[in-house]
């Protein structure tokens, strides 16, 4: 005896789904990494805060401001604002990682 199964399966739509969720997630977690890395960014005037913006493509966070290098890389400054300094996204990370990708999950769901 001889038992033929034929399987047709329909995948139509799953690859645009699965884009929209990582697309939603990626958005969710550019804005919360934004948010976090504000946190600890150098606060002498609100200027390198005010001037951030995620990048369209929530692949980038960007400050726009001709001294925001200065400040991430120099490690060498005192600054003003107690629990900032340079590389605040990796200060940010190192405190709000697990929330991240709490969020990103949540965001692809």
């Amino acid at each position: 005896m001889v038992v033929r199964v034929n399987v047709r399966s329909n995948l139509t739509g799953v690859r645009r789904r699965a884009n929209e969720l990582v697309g939603l997630g990626q958005y969710a977690l550019a804005n919360q990494v934004h948010a976090d890395s504000n946190l600890y960014a150098p606060m002498k005037s609100t200027d390198l805060r005010n001037q951030s913006n995620v990048s369209a493509d929530n692949k980038q966070i960007i400050y726009n401001t001709p001294y925001a290098r200065r400040l991430y890389y120099n490690q060498f400054v005192n600054y003003t604002t107690p629990g900032t300094g340079p590389k605040w996204d990796q200060k940010a990370k190192s405190i709000h990682k697990n929330d991240w990708i709490r969020i990103m999950e949540e965001a692809m769901r």
